[in-house]
């Protein structure tokens, strides 16, 4: 089994990663940590333990930090999200309460429960990761992995035209996360676009699952908008799932190895860059086997309810 702590910002893509995340035979999910971004902190707990439910997997929740660690916080992604963060599809009211401890307490706490045995997966803004370094800078040499969603390193931005979201939410905390020494893989958007989920295949996930794959195509459908207006095709990205994927199935995948910096100020702040060196224990997924994935999506979500 892979442990793993999930940092995320749900938001809808979020959700397409945190289900099958939950439903994988393979992956024990130790905790989701929140953050705001697609949405704010506190809807992103709500909606985390939302998704526990709906999964019946009570996974511990631990609410996150509200805010950039320098930065004034920008606007969350309403218009790409809507403002529940699932596309205007309601969830009922959690039953489920989240933990006392904050989000990088907990990273801190079970990443010294379980040394060297848990992967740290962070597929919204950085801030909690960074609090968790500075809380315990030893995590570093106790995490087995960390695996990032975000950056844009040989394309443009989707924010500005140098600044992926998660990265540019909060680029001083980016910078310290994607360079510290602990090995690390980051999926940009280089990679995340090369996957999409249509309405066909949509469907295919409601009718295999109707309870959690139906509630995925109905709130896909806010964000497959925003694709088709913004971007002129049908279906949406599922960005954070490129992150959970590899947790499994990193053959798929084609890295680009070196050493990794962020902008964090001046004209560009959240631009990412990758310089090659001999050796590293960086690296960043420039391709993915995307037939594969989408299969295996599919599969594990027919284990859903």
């Amino acid at each position: 089994m892979k442990k793993i702590i999930l940092d995320t910002d749900p938001g809808i893509d979020d959700a397409l990663a945190i289900c099958y995340a939950l439903n994988h035979p393979q992956i024990d999910v130790l905790a989701l940590t929140t953050i705001y971004g697609n949405v704010a902190t506190e809807l992103a707990t709500q909606n985390a333990l939302r998704l526990c439910e709906l999964n019946q997997r009570p996974v511990p929740v631990a609410q996150g930090a509200l805010t950039p660690l320098k930065i004034d916080s920008n606007p969350v992604a309403d218009f790409v999200h809507g403002l529940n963060g699932f596309g205007e599809i309601e969830l009922p009211t959690p039953s489920l309460q989240p933990v006392t401890t904050t989000a990088a307490e907990t990273i801190v706490e079970l990443l010294n429960k379980f040394p060297n045995k848990v992967t740290l997966v962070a597929v919204g803004p950085l801030t909690n990761l960074a609090i968790a370094l500075e809380l315990d800078p030893t995590i570093v040499n106790k995490v087995d992995s960390v695996v990032v969603m975000g950056g844009a390193f040989h394309c443009d931005g989707n924010v500005t035209q140098y600044a992926e979201a998660n990265i540019w939410n909060d680029p001083h905390a980016a910078q310290q996360v994607l360079t510290a020494d602990w090995p690390l893989t980051v999926h940009g958007l280089d990679v995340t676009y090369r996957i999409t989920f249509d309405a066909n295949y949509l469907e295919q996930l409601a009718s295999q699952a109707p309870a959690v794959g139906g509630f995925l195509m109905d709130a896909a459908k806010f964000y497959s908008q925003f694709y088709k207006e913004h971007h002129n095709f049908d279906g949406c990205c599922p960005h954070d799932q490129l992150a959970i994927s590899f947790l499994c199935n990193p053959e798929w995948y084609t890295l680009e190895h070196g050493t990794l910096d962020v902008i964090t100020d001046g004209e560009a702040p959240g631009k990412t860059s990758i310089k090659a060196t001999g050796h590293s224990n960086k690296a960043i997924a420039t391709d993915v086997n995307s037939e594969a994935l989408l299969t295996d999506y599919a599969a594990v979500l027919s284990q859903a309810i």
